[in-house]
């Protein structure tokens, strides 16, 4: 027997314009220099989701999303298409990349959540787009998207069929690797690559949990700046209504007007913090646990090839008893089991290689992806910046003037 091998010895992806809801409508192509895999149909995917509506009342109700796919992709019946998909549909789409597909970095959806869907399901009709639907709804696009940005993902014929139908996808059946993850015990890995890979990723999912609470803090008080700053320029208004003097009235009403104009536009920055920052930071995180999956997929294949291993020496050691005592009736079958054993250790051990192969190279995409994607968010949160920061110097700017009027024409 041969000797027992051991580990122990994606332009950048479509931004949204969040303050209008309209997509930037273009996603990045990933070069094949970038993933390292030959790019199958380099012909472009751009995908968006949209107009989230709810079917039914009550507790059955649930909502659906438009899918919206521009291809000149081959395979495609047509260049464009609009269907309808729930949730769950976009949920089971990625179980089923995620099993097909072992050691690829299969990008997650947004997680599933029992609060925000109830919230949903008794409100008003024409109330039901809570944020809570149009954070899922851009979440859902920016999954899709990273999908049609793989080289390998974006040609898998069930992935097409949910772009171009609304046939559900079938549940998948779970792989031996698969059950053996959920097995998985205390594991050291040996292989340098990985175990630098592993620290790395972990140091990163870190890292990126600390930006982002961070980030959900700036949002939750640029909100409170916005709502206050509202407050503050009705309740000038209403002390401006019981000034005597005319000029100075005026004055305290256009300074009322410009406060109502700054809120609103610290408004729009709350919504550039959570969806060009928070949001994206949160994707970061998503994508880190993603890649976990990969490395225990890894696990999990290396499981199997040692289970292959073990169950061979038992056919020899069966092979070689039956042998020893001459029983020519159960060797011809146990000659079988024995290169049945040997295959199965051959095609284990092939599965091993290429999932390790695979994962190394979709490390290499995810770093060049993430930060392509984390520069091109900070470009439009900058820009986006300075445009409201200017908006708001230029209000005051206008009602300077007024200011340093009053009083001069009594």
């Amino acid at each position: 027997m041969p000797a027992e091998p051991s580990l122990h010895s994606p332009k950048h992806l479509g931004v949204w314009h969040r303050h209008t809801g309209q997509a930037a409508s273009k996603t990045r192509k990933i070069s094949s220099s970038e993933s390292s895999e030959p790019v199958v149909d380099p012909g472009t995917l751009e995908i968006s989701v949209s107009d989230p509506q709810r079917i039914g009342d009550g507790m059955g109700s649930y909502m659906v999303y438009n899918l919206n796919t521009k291809t000149t992709m081959k395979g495609f019946a047509q260049p464009s298409f609009e269907v309808q998909h729930r949730y769950s549909d976009f949920h089971a789409l990625y179980k089923y990349l995620v099993e097909k597909y072992p050691g690829l970095l299969v990008p997650p959806p947004p997680p599933k959540s029992a609060v925000g869907t109830g919230m949903m399901k008794f409100k008003s009709q024409g109330d039901e787009v809570t944020p809570f639907i149009e954070q899922r709804q851009f979440a859902l696009e920016r999954f899709m998207q990273r999908i049609a940005a793989h080289p390998i993902l974006r040609s898998d014929d069930v992935f097409k069929t949910f772009l171009t139908t609304e046939t559900k996808v079938a549940k998948p059946k779970a792989s031996a690797i698969a059950s053996l993850m959920s097995k998985l015990s205390t594991y050291t890995e040996a292989d340098e690559w990985f175990a630098d890979k592993t620290g790395e990723l972990e140091a990163l999912e870190g890292q990126l949990k600390k930006l982002h609470a961070m980030l959900e803090q700036l949002v939750a008080k640029r909100k409170e700046l916005a709502h206050h700053t509202t407050f503050f320029a009705e309740s000038f208004a209403e002390l401006a209504d019981a000034e005597e003097v005319e000029s100075l009235k005026s004055a305290m009403h256009q300074m009322a007007d410009v406060e109502a104009r700054v809120a609103r536009l610290h408004g729009k920055q709350e919504r550039r913090d959570f969806f060009d920052m928070s949001e994206i930071v949160a994707d970061f995180v998503s994508l880190c646990g993603a890649m976990k999956i990969c490395f225990e997929q890894r696990i999990g294949a290396f499981r199997a090839w040692q289970n292959a291993e073990t169950n061979l020496v038992k056919k020899r050691d069966l092979e070689a008893k039956y042998t020893a005592s001459n029983r020519t009736d159960k060797l011809d079958q146990a000659a079988q089991d024995v290169t049945d054993a040997e295959e199965a250790v051959k095609t284990t051990r092939a599965n091993f290689e290429q999932i390790s192969s695979l994962i190394k190279k979709e490390w290499k995409r995810f770093d060049i992806s993430r930060a392509n994607e984390l520069k091109a968010s900070l470009v439009e949160y900058v820009e986006s910046m300075m445009t409201l920061q200017h908006q708001v110097v230029k209000a005051w700017e206008g009602f300077l003037p007024e200011a340093k009027s009053i009083g001069q024409d009594a």
